[in-house]
């Protein structure tokens, strides 16, 4: 899943001649062709979230140049696409350039090879790194601070992790580390709901956070610095203030019965302080996000849910097929994962 902060948007002229279903509404909204034995829906719904992401979109739009690499080039690749988006008159668009792109890149460890089933989830995150390298070649992931990566400006999540004991007093020394996607356990999310319920009849809708918070600290229990001989659990310290902030659900089985208990625990609303056991930033702390998008899988195959925020729509990807679904909803974006599989 991925978060992005809440706006209040104006109203825009298009809600007073929009109708629920009508063509206006997906004017810039295509799909992405996936002809049999291609197995690229992995792909597809990972752009397809990327595209509806407006703080995105825009960002790379703006960007004067990048390393290129030819036919390996993830970021022209990408960026071709988005063009096609804006101003191509299909409906449905190929996906095949970024797909070459992603296979010649990842050659050597055989990931996202033509023909091959792959996970949406690592494609996504994938993704923003090859556009980090792209943009500022010479800086590693974890120390990236150029004004220009929009992978570290709009999606990293700066962080540091520590231990204290409550018992002595003794702490470690904090590890700072950066994330793309902030992967939770489905196994131990579900874990803490039956938690919650144990102690009250329903769960509230502003307790996902809480939920997803105790659930990535699960079970990570470390010795006392001081060895005194408690265990702790890890706190995990947010440094920055993200404007996307993705979540990615581990299914611990290729078969499992907890998909309702998931669906049930989400909430559209984020809160940082929830995610984590602090936030260090002063708008960190202040900042609500909203769930704008989802890929989601099912049978081996993968579709996607996007906000699109023109009209306050939820809008269904399969492919080639998009359909408006849902409800009306305000403001902002969140992406959520609801699937992180290896394939052989």
């Amino acid at each position: 899943m991925a978060w992005v902060k809440l706006f209040k948007k104006p109203v825009s002229d298009i809600g007073k001649s929009y109708q629920p279903g009508s063509m206006v509404s997906l004017a810039l909204t295509k799909g992405l062709l996936n002809e049999p034995g291609q197995n690229s829906c992995f792909l597809n719904s990972a752009v397809q979230v990327l595209w509806q992401l407006d703080i995105f979109r825009r960002s790379l739009r703006q960007l004067p140049g990048h390393f290129c690499l030819g036919d390996a080039c993830i970021f022209c690749a990408l960026k071709s696409i988005f063009t096609q988006f804006q101003h191509s008159r299909e409906r449905a668009l190929p996906s095949d350039n970024l797909r070459h792109a992603l296979a010649e890149t990842f050659k050597d460890e055989r990931r996202f090879q033509l023909g091959l089933m792959d996970d949406a989830a690592e494609c996504f995150e994938n993704i923003l790194e090859r556009i980090h390298l792209h943009i500022v070649s010479d800086i590693g992931m974890e120390t990236c601070t150029s004004k220009s990566c929009i992978t570290h400006q709009k999606f990293a999540m700066t962080l540091y992790e520590q231990s204290v004991c409550r018992s002595c007093g003794a702490s470690s020394d904090p590890l700072p580390f950066t994330e793309l996607v902030h992967y939770v356990s489905t196994t131990a999310l579900c874990q803490q709901v039956e938690c919650v319920l144990e102690k009250s009849e329903r769960l509230r809708p502003d307790t996902f956070g809480e939920l997803l918070q105790a659930a990535s600290t699960t079970g990570d229990l470390r010795n006392c610095p001081s060895n005194c001989g408690q265990s702790i659990r890890i706190r995990r310290v947010l440094m920055n203030c993200p404007d996307i902030v993705t979540i990615g659900f581990v299914w611990d089985t290729e078969q499992s019965d907890l998909t309702e208990d998931v669906i049930r625990s989400l909430g559209p609303h984020l809160s940082l302080c929830e995610l984590f056991w602090r936030v260090a930033d002063e708008n960190g702390r202040r900042t609500e996000l909203l769930l704008v998008g989802m890929i989601c899988y099912s049978s081996r195959h993968y579709c996607a849910f996007a906000h699109h925020t023109k009209t306050s729509r939820w809008v269904f990807f399969d492919d080639a097929t998009v359909k408006e679904v849902g409800v009306r909803q305000s403001g902002g974006e969140v992406v959520p994962f609801r699937n992180r599989r290896a394939y052989p």
